[in-house]
């Protein structure tokens, strides 16, 4: 098709207009996608802020209303110290049975450790203890804190070579924990009614410090090492 002669004079007249026209709406169309994505980066940013706005109330509102005072913190620690230690210590181990065995009435007469299944944060133990059946009932619903220290059982078996007595896999915790600036805080007060529920199972002495205060002479026990 071929262009007359008055409209292509018409289009070289005006070619720099035309030429100028056609870059600018060039650049208002890339204008537009360069505020549209400005926009939708804008609206994910208003949105992660808002979130975490969110949270850093909610932790106001925990400080204000919800964490205790110092000094109750303070025995918090001290309730988490003994029931899982930065280090495992023996004599915590025996205190926390002999303990057991005082308030349950199911007394703890052997143990010994288990090597191959003990980690850095575990202690395995294989204990043998004798008792009625209301001792031993009191025993299993008490020995996970009554004994001031965290321990859990996945194995539990009569011993053929005993009478009455009963084979117990028991373990102790500890654990090193690293705190960091970055560490989570808690959003509600839940921990702080776990701690309390604890509290009511756990007979500890905080003015207790000094393991060497313990009376740990246990005749009848196994050698732990």
């Amino acid at each position: 098709m071929k262009i007359k002669p008055y409209l292509f004079r018409l289009i070289k007249q005006n070619a720099v207009y035309i030429i100028s026209i056609f870059f600018l709406l060039v650049m208002i169309v890339f204008a537009i996608i360069i505020d549209l994505d400005r926009i939708s980066s804008s609206e994910l940013k208003i949105k992660a802020l808002t979130k975490e706005v969110g949270l850093l109330q909610k932790k106001a509102n925990l400080f204000q209303t919800t964490i205790p005072p110092t000094e109750k913190l303070d025995e918090d620690i001290k309730l988490l110290n003994s029931l899982i230690p930065n280090i495992e210590d023996y004599f915590s181990v025996i205190y926390s049975l002999e303990t057991l065995s005082q308030k349950t009435g199911f007394f703890i007469v052997d143990y010994s450790v288990n090597v191959s299944k003990s980690s850095v944060d575990k202690l395995r133990l294989s204990v043998i203890g004798n008792g009625d059946s209301s001792s031993f009932i009191k025993f299993l619903d008490q020995y996970n804190f009554a004994g001031g220290r965290l321990i859990t059982s996945d194995k539990i078996e009569l011993n053929p070579e005993l009478i009455s007595a009963i084979k117990i896999d028991l373990t102790f915790y500890s654990k090193n924990v690293p705190v960091s600036g970055s560490s989570k805080l808690p959003t509600d007060d839940k921990i702080f009614k776990d701690l309390e529920a604890i509290k009511q199972k756990v007979s500890f002495d905080f003015s207790q410090t000094n393991p060497e205060d313990l009376d740990l002479s246990y005749p009848r026990k196994s050698n732990l090492f």
